[in-house]
């Protein structure tokens, strides 16, 4: 009777477990599955463009994050917090106003310059997978990853 009792509990917990591991892996699928949107995400500077050639940024520190409900944008610019005002009509987007903290970092300030200098210029965005670029017209501006 007593080993009956601890093979039927046995049973019970294995199952048990098969059954949370395999909602575990419905939600992770699901959870892949969701399209990113523009902000549902925090999107990591991976290139500035400049008008004849681009820098690979390798540092995970520059990002963006966009607030269309409260029309601001937000991140970082490898050294500062920074913030502005969003303004979306379709794929035509700006930002104004950048704001950003004061501190200098010598080995990512030019980063961070280049950064606020493309990103005053946007005009529209594309996201295409989990990349989103920022365009100045048809010109690629700024490229992140979410």
């Amino acid at each position: 009777m007593r080993n009956t009792f601890i093979f039927t509990v046995l049973a019970v917990m294995i199952l048990t477990s098969f059954s949370k591991k395999e909602e575990s892996m419905n939600y992770f699928q699901n959870s892949r599955k969701q399209e990113i949107t523009l902000d549902s995400t925090k999107w990591w500077l991976t290139k500035i463009y400049t008008t004849d050639s681009f820098t690979e940024i390798s540092t995970k520190k520059a990002f963006i994050r966009f607030n269309k409900a409260d029309g601001k944008v937000s991140g970082n610019g490898s050294c500062n917090s920074f913030g502005g005002k969003l303004s979306i009509d379709g794929n035509n987007l700006s930002v104004g106003n950048i704001f950003s903290t004061k501190m200098y970092c010598d080995n990512v300030q030019s980063i961070e310059n280049e950064f606020f200098r493309q990103l005053g210029k946007v005009t529209g965005y594309e996201i295409k997978g989990k990349t989103l670029l920022l365009f100045d017209g048809d010109n690629p501006v700024l490229e992140f990853e979410a």
